[in-house]
This record gives C-alpha cells, sequence and structure tokens, in this order.
C-alpha cells in the first residue's frame, strides 16, 4: 500500500496522497459501493484508492461519496476534496473547514494551452510557473464551486518559486483573496487549499 504521505494541514484537516503502483485485483473493495459504473480500470483503481485512502484518514469502513450537481464530493460528518492525475491520487479531509485538492503530474504539456488558463498579468515565463498557476486555478475553482470561475475570473498575485509555500489569489468575480498552500517534486505538483 503506497500510501505517500499523510500530514496534518490544519486544525482537524489531514492531506493524504497515495502512489498508484497496484493492480486493481490488489486493493481493499468497500462492500457497500456500487463499482460496476466503471468500464475503466484506472477509474475503478481511483475509486478504490479513495475508498482506501478515506478508511486510513478516518478508520471508518462504511462512508460513502456522493457528488453535487457541480461535481464537488460529499460525505457524512466531513468536508472533502479529491484529485487524479496519472499515478497519483490526493485526498484532503477536514471535520470543520471547506477545502480543496488538486494534483498534477509534472510535465511540458501545458505550455501548449498557457494562453488558455493564465491572464497577461500574470507570469508564464516557464513551464513549472504554469503548471502551478494550472493546479492552483483548479484548486480556487472546486473551492468555491457556487462561483462557477473560469480561468480569467482568477489571478494569481506574484510569488517566488520554491519547492513549497503559498500562493494567493485574487478572486475577481467576487472580490476576495484566497491562500493556496503548493508542493513541488519531481514527480507532481500538489495544491491545497483550506
Amino acid at each position: 500500500m503506497p500510501l505517500t504521505k499523510v500530514e496534518k494541514v490544519g486544525d482537524h484537516t489531514r492531506l493524504a496522497l497515495w502512489e498508484m503502483t497496484e493492480k486493481v485485483e490488489e486493493l481493499p473493495v468497500p462492500c457497500h459501493v456500487d463499482l460496476t459504473a466503471f468500464r475503466s480500470e484506472s477509474r475503478l483503481k481511483e475509486k478504490l484508492i479513495t475508498y482506501a485512502i478515506l478508511k486510513e484518514l478516518t478508520g471508518l469502513n462504511h462512508l460513502v461519496i456522493t457528488h453535487e450537481p457541480s461535481g464537488k464530493p460529499v460525505i457524512d460528518g466531513f468536508e472533502i476534496g479529491i484529485s487524479h492525475t496519472h499515478g497519483w491520487v490526493a485526498v484532503i479531509l477536514s471535520t470543520k473547514r471547506p477545502v480543496a485538492v488538486d494534483i498534477e503530474y509534472r510535465s511540458q504539456r501545458v505550455t501548449r494551452i498557457a494562453d488558455r488558463f493564465i491572464r497577461f498579468d500574470e507570469d508564464k515565463s516557464n513551464a513549472e510557473i504554469q503548471l502551478i498557476n494550472w493546479c492552483v486555478k483548479e484548486t480556487v475553482y472546486k473551492f468555491l464551486p457556487e462561483e462557477n470561475l473560469h480561468f480569467f475570473d482568477m489571478r494569481l498575485q506574484k510569488f517566488v518559486l520554491s519547492n513549497a509555500g503559498e500562493i494567493t489569489v485574487d478572486d475577481l468575480k467576487f472580490p476576495k483573496n484566497i491562500k493556496v498552500k503548493y508542493e513541488m517534486t519531481p514527480d507532481y505538483v500538489l495544491t491545497w487549499v483550506l
């Protein structure tokens, strides 16, 4: 079970990260969840790992993840954020406050579409900054689903690139600031907000 990280990131809030190396048949299957709708093995694996992380974080076997019309995941008694990318699953869970998470594997693919999500007044000088911009905006979008934010409704304030830090995002649609934490490794960029 390659649960690579379980970290307390705030009061009553934990963040978990799992590297997907198992085969589907090696993962525990929650008996209370209908898995027949998954036609893709990779989607099924993501779902099984998400439930394994949930069990690890709560010690509970009976929790069921549902979704609001916006796509936001919901669990009775908890606030949850879930993200998947090539080879990784991230879950953030809180008993007290709304949360959101995003994870993206490291690659140069964002450079092809950077103009679609980075504003003219934001830094897009290299692929790392572009990938952080993408992840941060995805996290804010998930954190505020009722606002239906578009990429250009959000502006990252200037930041100094490092392996970990905090970025302030201006919500230009409903003026306010959101603080987003990030971590960058050779394998992925991970962002979260609470």
